[in-house]
């Protein structure tokens, strides 16, 4: 995504529609999904969202990381050996958490 050139109201409000699109239509994929699926799919929605985030906002560098991450995890190749998605998501939450208290 390219950064807006000011505020753009009419296109947050397009993205943020289809970030809920995505997650309604990902809630009833997980309904009939392989077990392993649903991680994967919360990740892609964490992704999405800092996206926007980045798009819409001066973005914290550390959500840029976080970002960056989790398109490095989603964008592996399949015959890869990816990190385990555990180690990936504790790590991840512990500096989500940090971001959350610095902006308390």
């Amino acid at each position: 995504m390219k950064p807006p050139v000011g505020p753009n109201p009419e296109r947050l409000h397009e993205d943020l529609v289809l970030l809920a699109a995505y997650l309604l239509t990902t809630g009833r994929g997980l309904v009939e999904e392989p077990p392993d699926y649903p991680p994967m799919r919360c990740v892609d929605a964490a992704r999405r969202t800092l996206e926007l985030l980045e798009f819409h906002t001066t973005a914290d560098p550390r959500l840029v990381e976080v970002r960056s991450r989790l398109d490095e995890f989603m964008i592996s190749p399949q015959e890869a050996e990816p990190p385990p998605m555990d180690d990936l998501l504790d790590d991840l939450c512990l500096t989500m958490a940090g971001i959350i208290k610095d902006m308390a």
